[in-house]
């Protein structure tokens, strides 16, 4: 038995369509052509897919059976032509992103890239070993997503996206939950908990030094460790919104900012001199006009709408981003 994937092709076609004319009109083929790949296929199986009584061809109970799995091998067939177009174009085929924020804030833009590149593999580097700055300059990474920094290496481009909220807590029985308000002088006393190599690298963090300081490799430690009352901790107010929800944790309010968010910058780091390929390219783009914000305690977003278009880049990207072609990202 020889069975060609133009022949499933036309049965396919021939009982979605109800008619050889209809299929051949969708295929691009003559009527003679399909109904002789439809009764070749017939011969292959050994059994009659379609009810030719009628005015209209119908299919038999062999062919409803059968078209199951034809429609399977149909679509895995153009799966593979798709997965060689791609190949062809020489689409990277992997593509790792440094991703220093809550991860699924960037979800939306993950997801269309799957629609647009479904042979490209994603890797998500955890840049708290290695900053993700670092990971784009050394090439470890095509392009990062971080909170901001005020020296990035001079191979890196970078502009924002955005502001997200950076909170102060501790579990609810945790001594400093019990006041109203807390001083430096307050922090200083009890253990800080924090993602090693971020210890010196958060915004005003001259302000935060205490004697004792917990280091671990990864905000999700760093959440746990803060759980379960072991110190206090600077974190993403996006990376623990279950847990203030349940009052698991508790936000600290400072004495020498009193009812303000703590705002830190969102940047989108790509290198300067390195040419993308084309997902990097349609990647970068896209997150260019994506925005990173939240909603502040008075109810305003952190970022204004516009924020992918109003900020242009710091250091131009690498030469041949803009000579890239691919699907827009618009």
């Amino acid at each position: 038995m020889r069975i060609t994937l133009e022949r499933l092709e036309c049965f396919v076609a021939a009982a979605r369509a109800g008619s050889f004319s209809a299929a051949a009109r969708h295929l691009g083929k003559s009527q003679s052509t399909v109904s002789a790949a439809v009764a070749n296929l017939e011969i292959d199986v050994g059994v009659d897919l379609f009810d030719r009584s009628t005015r209209s061809p119908t299919l038999t109970e062999a062919g409803v059976r059968l078209l199951v799995e034809a429609e399977a091998v149909v679509e895995r067939g153009a799966g593979f032509e798709r997965h060689a177009d791609a190949l062809a174009l020489r689409e990277a085929t992997s593509v790792t992103v440094s991703v220093d924020v809550p991860t699924r804030i960037l979800a939306p833009v993950f997801v269309e890239l799957a629609k647009v590149f479904p042979y490209t593999n994603l890797t998500i580097h955890d840049p708290h070993e290695t900053s993700a700055a670092h990971a784009v300059a050394s090439g470890a990474a095509a392009l990062g997503v971080a909170f901001a920094q005020p020296d990035y290496p001079g191979t890196v481009a970078f502009r924002q996206l955005g502001k997200l909220i950076l909170v102060h807590v501790v579990h609810r029985d945790h001594p400093l939950a019990a006041s109203p308000t807390v001083d430096f002088a307050d922090l200083r006393t009890h253990r800080r908990l924090v993602v090693r190599g971020q210890a010196e690298a958060q915004p005003t963090t001259e302000y935060l030094r205490t004697a004792q300081t917990w280091q671990v490799a990864g905000h999700a430690s760093l959440v746990q460790l803060a759980t379960a009352g072991l110190g206090w901790a600077t974190l993403p107010r996006q990376y623990i919104l279950e847990e203030l929800a349940r009052g698991d944790l508790v936000e600290l309010e400072l004495a020498a900012y009193p009812h303000t968010d703590w705002l830190v910058g969102v940047d989108l780091l790509v290198p300067r001199d390195r040419a993308p390929s084309l997902p990097e390219a349609w990647l970068q783009r896209r997150l260019a006009r994506f925005r990173v914000s939240e909603r502040d305690r008075l109810g305003n977003h952190t970022a204004p709408l516009d924020t992918g278009r109003s900020h242009a880049w710091t250091g131009a990207p690498g030469r041949g981003h803009a000579a890239v072609r691919g699907p827009a990202a618009d």
